[in-house]
Formats: structure tokens, sequence, C-alpha cells
């Protein structure tokens, strides 16, 4: 597994962890799938999950 590959899995890991936080307060499915959707969607806007590997 390459760099970019653990930092996505590593980011991901952190979107579950804090969505899971958020859905077990809110006691809601719903809730938890809107907030790692959320989270996750941000993450590769920003260019903190990069799908296809950067220019070289």
């Amino acid at each position: 597994m390459n760099a970019r590959n653990k930092l996505n899995v590593a980011y991901l890991n952190g979107c579950l962890f804090f969505a899971s936080i958020i859905g077990v307060a809110a006691q809601s499915w719903p809730a938890f799938l809107a907030t790692f959707a959320a989270l996750a969607a941000g993450g590769v806007a920003c260019g903190d999950i990069r799908l296809r590997p950067g220019r070289r």
C-alpha cells in the first residue's frame, strides 16, 4: 500500500470516528450517514482525500 492510500484510509477513519460520535449523540443513522458524507466530500473537495495520483 502506497503513502497516498495510507493517508486516504487514515482520513476516512477519522471521518468515521467523528461521524460515529455525531450519530451516537443524535441516536440516528441518518445523522451518522449525513455527517460521514459531508466530511468525506469536504475532504475530497479540499484535496485531503486524493482519488487520483497528482501531477508529477
